[in-house]
């Protein structure tokens, strides 16, 4: 059993709480009390206690959508339209993947020093899955499935099939397989149910890009615009239609708990049904700017993958999300910042289903401590977005993690 503790502990609670001179008290890898360092030091005398001053303390930050397969591009992909952007990786996706180890552990180092210890990481090939396994780090791994051709039904369920075996053998209590519907563009009716019903026979979270761009707005309302062509140009097949329209894609996901990426083109009639479905809405803002002018709905954010960003800096994410937001004429920057914080905090931890994302009594001791010199609480939430430039400590289930 130890004590830590830090000029301020954002506990992320539901009271918001911000604690000047907090502490956990941590033990067997859960955090058994929150309060100033001095009351938990007076009430576990014999316990081990350590105090980093000019410093912030609070929980461990969720990257709840992360491609880390996609690591390696840097100018292989087009960006400031959707379609272009997809004709590019269309194009050449085969070079970004190919020979991708360092990157992706590049991309994995980037979280931990950004004081991520929670990822949920899509994964279209497993070439990921190694490097995750050795990473240290909660990872909640989601198989994604694509196929948008009934006729291919066998050999995708196969494949899924196998490839999900493999990786239930690696589950732990820091590695928790899932299931990932690509979007209604790129998959069957068929092979959805499938995913579905494997996800709960064997109680997985599900995720799903969700009308991201215009141009998948158009196909499945209208039936029209840029994917009319797309599946000729790329696939060979003519005269293709829509396997869903944007209700019968929703209803698919009722009652199973499932991120639904981006949601850009969502009114706020369908994204409510999302939310009374039991599903969660994730945000790539840098993402969405990059590939559709827009950045959404903040309520939990995450990087993307290096396919759609320049980086996997969920820190990053956040500045750059906090300046849009102030950029609208909201000067509320502690509230704007509160909120932030959140939506890598307390609110993907929900969404996950996982006892992170809150420094109280009984989560898991997934902590994160860095180095902020900061005076007041007045302005504490957006100095440490505008200012945490890396993680100085992080805890996972109470053990350190090598931050390098």
């Amino acid at each position: 059993m130890r004590i830590i503790g830090a000029d301020f502990a954002i506990t992320c609670n539901d009271k918001q709480d911000i604690i000047e001179n907090g502490a956990v008290a941590i033990s067997n890898g859960k955090i058994l009390e929150v309060d100033t360092f001095e009351n938990l030091k007076s009430r576990y005398i014999e316990c081990e206690s350590l105090f980093y001053k000019n410093h912030v303390m609070l929980p461990a930050l969720i990257n709840s959508h992360i491609h880390f397969e996609f690591s390696k591009n840097e100018t292989s992909f087009r960006y400031g339209n959707f379609g272009k952007w997809l004709d590019s990786v269309m194009e050449s996706r085969g070079s970004v993947l190919k020979n991708s180890k360092n990157a992706i552990l590049d991309s994995i180092n980037m979280q931990k020093k950004n004081g991520v210890g929670i990822v949920g990481a899509v994964s279209s090939y497993d070439l990921d899955l190694e490097y995750l396994l050795d990473s240290k780090l909660k990872v909640i791994y989601f198989q994604e499935v694509l196929g948008s051709f009934d006729k291919d039904f066998d050999n995708q369920a196969i494949d899924i099939s196998i490839r999900l075996d493999k990786v239930m053998q690696f589950a732990n209590p820091l590695f928790q397989p899932a299931l990932a519907l690509h979007s209604p563009y790129s998959t069957n009716d068929k092979i959805a149910r499938y995913v579905i019903d494997l996800a709960l026979k064997h109680n997985l979270l599900l995720s799903t890009h969700f009308l991201e761009s215009k141009e998948e707005l158009e196909w499945l309302r209208d039936k029209s615009g840029y994917f009319k062509t797309f599946y000729d140009k790329y696939l060979g097949v003519s005269e293709h239609t829509p396997n869903f329209d944007i209700d019968s894609f929703t209803d698919l996901f009722k009652d199973i708990r499932t991120l639904f990426i981006h949601c850009l083109y969502a009114d706020d009639e369908l994204r409510q049904k999302i939310l009374d479905n039991g599903g969660y809405i994730v945000s790539c803002p840098r993402s969405n700017i990059l590939l559709n002018s827009t950045m959404g709905d903040c309520s939990i954010i995450a990087t993307d993958g290096k396919s759609s960003n320049i980086n996997v800096s969920l820190l990053d994410e956040l500045r750059y999300a906090l300046m849009v937001e102030l950029s609208r004429g909201n000067d509320d920057i502690e509230g704007i910042s509160r909120s932030l914080i959140d939506s890598v905090t307390c609110n993907p931890a929900r969404a996950l289903n996982i006892e992170s994302g809150i420094l109280e009594s009984k989560r898991c001791a997934d902590i994160a401590i860095f180095k902020l010199e900061c005076k007041s609480r007045d302005n504490l939430l957006s100095s440490f977005i505008l200012n945490a430039k890396y993680a100085r400590k992080l805890l996972i289930n109470g053990n350190h993690v090598k931050v390098s």
